[in-house]
């Protein structure tokens, strides 16, 4: 159980891994547009420039505190930041910028922070350039000093002037006193009353004085500014680096999910690698076919001689390979009769069978194997004694069982020799019912292939179909792609529709009694 849900989860990630291979391309450009996105954005965007000032605030108070008590803890947050996000902080900050700014303008630009327990705080001004936004920091953070300055020269010039009053009064009142214990008799009850008032005077005007002297001497500075606007470093939104990253992020997010949607729609196989991953054989050779390589020449022949070898392990003499020709050509490939040439060519038997060859593609090969006369459908090689050539006269007949498999083919194949190989040659674009015809009378399969021409659908039905009656599938030759402008379509409509696997399975079944009762 674990070596199989092992073998499903290495199954699944290299699935990952060849859908991200095949689709790069998708992926790259889908990264790219995502940076070029952000780069656009970028340019349109109206850009803001953040500035900021860091002050610290004084603690204005005429009580003493201890010295292992910080003095944050005499400030409120909440309150210094509603006092330096006011509209009187505000109106104050205009007047030093001259009036550039009204003062909702200058709360709508400004944010104001506190830290340390409002000890610091910091003062942050957004603009559309690098200058204003400095000016308008450091113009908030020094009228918000300035107004804690203020209100607090108001409130101890109330209380000094309070203090004042009272103490003239008792200055007056002291005069009295004095008066009084002048003119009264030492001894009489008026002087010590007057006495006991002047005492009394004397100790409520000390301490008023010493009130009155401690408001004087306290500092009203509001703070003190840290670091101006212009020390600090500028802030930039939307920022360049960050979003050109996130633009760059999300193209390659979104590519990765493209490349997943995208895959199953992209059926042209691109190269060997990736038919064999759709055919579940091996691709023998990648070879250049020509027209004109017929018999096969230089590297194409001897891939196709290292081909033959591997297939002669499988197959046996006196049985039909059926060789599909899934390369898209408007003629049959020549990489289809190559092979049937190079095993000829090893002293084997060969008849090659290709009945959708047009008249002119047999001239064709009628020259270039030195065909002789025709002797009932059959023309042997001079040039290679062991091959033979057949071509049947009832094609297209319309009362045959088939339009490319004809009696007389079906006698062809059913007459070979017990040394003899027979390559059956039909093409992908051919009509399904002659695939059919062909995979049941073939032992085994042979697929010519093309890059970037044939398609995942049209390798996947003839492998579906191919096991569905049990023709073994050998592997395939892949032919290298040409270019776009030199393709062109042609055959059936694929997908066309598989066997299901229900058929198969009775299929087999009925070929196999005693495998379906066991």
């Amino acid at each position: 159980m674990d070596e199989d849900q092992g073998s499903t989860a290495t199954l699944g990630f290299e699935q990952y891994v060849f859908v991200l291979k095949r689709q790069w391309r998708v992926i790259l450009a889908a990264t790219v547009l995502g940076g070029i996105a952000a780069a656009g954005y970028l340019v349109v965007a109206q850009q803001t420039v953040t500035a900021t000032t860091t002050i610290n605030l004084n603690v204005i108070t005429t009580e003493p505190f201890s010295a292992q008590k910080a003095a944050s803890g005499l400030l409120d947050d909440a309150t210094e930041t509603a006092i330096a996000r006011s509209h009187v902080v505000a109106s104050r900050a205009s007047d030093l910028l001259d009036g550039a700014m009204k003062a909702s303008e200058i709360r709508a630009a400004s944010t104001v922070t506190t830290s340390s327990g409002a000890a610091v705080v910091t003062v942050d001004f957004d603009a559309d350039n690098a200058a204003e936004a400095i000016k308008g920091a450091d113009a908030v953070a020094s009228a918000y000093l300035s107004f804690r300055s203020d209100q607090a020269d108001e409130r101890i010039d109330v209380m000094v002037t309070s203090l004042t009053e009272r103490i003239d009064a008792l200055n007056t009142t002291l005069g009295e006193a004095n008066q009084a214990l002048v003119s009264a008799d030492v001894t009489s009850a008026a002087y010590a009353q007057a006495t006991t008032q002047r005492q009394q005077i004397l100790t409520e005007l000390d301490g008023l004085l010493s009130q009155r002297n401690g408001l004087q001497s306290v500092d009203t500075t509001g703070g003190i500014v840290l670091s101006a606007a212009e020390d600090n470093e500028l802030g930039f939104a939307p920022g360049r680096t960050v979003t050109l990253l996130t633009g760059i992020a999300a193209g390659l997010v979104l590519g990765l999910i493209a490349a997943f949607i995208w895959n199953p729609f992209d059926r042209r196989l691109r190269n060997a690698r990736e038919m064999s991953r759709a055919l579940r054989a091996p691709v023998f050779a990648t070879v250049d076919a020509r027209r004109e390589d017929v018999p096969a020449r230089g590297a194409a022949a001897d891939s196709l001689r290292v081909t033959r070898e591997r297939l002669l392990v499988d197959i046996y003499l006196g049985t039909t390979v059926l060789v599909i020709d899934a390369t898209h050509r408007t003629e049959t490939s020549p990489t289809a009769v190559n092979l049937a040439v190079v095993t000829a060519q090893a002293g084997h038997e060969v008849q090659v069978i290709v009945p959708e060859g047009t008249d002119e593609f047999r001239e064709h090969l009628r020259a270039a194997l030195a065909l002789d006369d025709e002797d009932a459908g059959t023309a042997t090689s001079s040039t290679i004694p062991s091959l033979r050539v057949f071509s049947a006269t009832d094609e297209g007949d319309e009362y045959q069982g088939d339009l490319l498999l004809t009696e007389q083919t079906y006698a062809a194949i059913e007459n070979a020799g017990s040394d003899e190989i027979t390559f059956l040659v039909l093409s992908s674009g051919a009509h399904p019912a002659s695939i059919l015809a062909g995979l049941r009378v073939a032992q085994s399969v042979v697929v010519v292939t093309r890059e970037r021409d044939t398609t995942t659908a049209e390798i996947r039905w003839i492998r579906e179909e191919a096991d569905g009656i049990d023709t073994r599938i050998l592997g395939a030759i892949a032919e290298r792609g040409l270019p776009r402008a030199q393709r062109k379509e042609s055959g059936i409509s694929w997908p066309f529709p598989a066997r299901s696997e229900r058929t198969a399975t009775l299929r087999h079944e009925a070929r196999n009694p005693v495998a379906a009762d066991s």
